[in-house]
């Protein structure tokens, strides 16, 4: 993120700084210097910088990636072919192990923490 100070009752903007902190080194010297210490009407104003814009674009895209497989698994889960092997014998018994090594999982987490 980068950090803009603004006072609104000058009507200035101080330069972007990639901290916070120097944001606030730039209200606080403004404050002492033009308003006697008095607290003016601002704000310190976030702006993504590039790196933030480049995350905000890889995020987009991992999500909607996320969404194509979702909406694949549903209608997998859906669909005919999953409904008849839901009957037999050799899905209860995935189901049966996949829930006892998670069970399982769970229990041996709980003793070591």
């Amino acid at each position: 993120m980068r950090y803009t100070y603004r006072c609104d009752v000058c009507r200035l903007t101080w330069d972007a700084h990639d901290d916070y902190r120097d944001a606030k080194a730039d209200r606080k010297a403004h404050m002492y210097r033009a308003h006697h210490g008095a607290r003016p009407d601002d704000q310190i104003i976030e702006s993504p910088g590039p790196l933030d814009q480049m995350g905000s674009a890889a995020w987009e895209a991992a999500s909607s990636v996320a969404q194509s497989i979702a909406r694949v698994a549903l209608r997998g889960l859906r669909s005919k072919g999953f409904r008849e092997a839901q009957q037999t014998e050799w899905f209860r018994q995935a189901c049966m192990l996949l829930g006892g090594g998670i069970l399982l999982l769970m229990f041996i987490n709980w003793l070591t923490n």
